[in-house]
């Protein structure tokens, strides 16, 4: 139920009213997830609302509602030049790129124990969880995300 509850934004871009909903208000839509996605009070009104002037953009609705939809729906259109490398994708097991993940301490949408125990897929994998951090870390703690990814980068040039 808990993962029901956290994923119930994605079941909203697949019925036809929920597609209405966030095409209707997609500023409303973004604002719920900056809202519940991280612990109060991580951003400012002002950064939210130069933010918004993108979730205003049509482009963001359709490319939004594309991203997810395209997962689930055989219906949702796909690109066929795709094609290959979709099935390479999906048939990848284990990943030799060097692999930094970092998670946020209090991410509310994806808890930090969804990226535990991972190692095994990857020839190298570090997970850096960022204490009182919740989802958007990079907007949250910009400052602990460079501490992570510069020694990451100079590690595997």
């Amino acid at each position: 139920f808990r993962e029901q509850r956290l994923f119930c934004y994605q079941w909203l871009m697949y019925v036809d009213a929920g597609v209405a909903a966030i095409t209707g208000d997609p500023v409303g839509f973004a604002r719920e997830q900056w809202e519940t996605w991280s612990p109060p009070g991580w951003y400012a009104e002002g950064d939210f609302e130069r933010a918004a002037a993108s979730f205003r953009n049509p482009d963001w609705v359709a490319i939004t509602l594309h991203a997810y939809r395209s997962r689930f729906l055989a219906s949702e259109p796909i690109d066929p030049a795709y094609t290959d490398l979709r099935r390479q994708v999906a048939a990848t097991e284990h990943l030799v790129v060097p692999t930094l993940m970092l998670h946020g301490g209090d991410d509310r949408c994806d808890p930090p124990a969804t990226s535990e125990g991972l190692d095994g897929h990857f020839d190298s994998y570090r997970r850096v969880v960022i204490d009182g951090v919740g989802h958007f870390p990079h907007r949250e703690d910009p400052d602990s995300v460079v501490a992570a990814v510069l020694p990451h980068l100079d590690e595997h040039e």
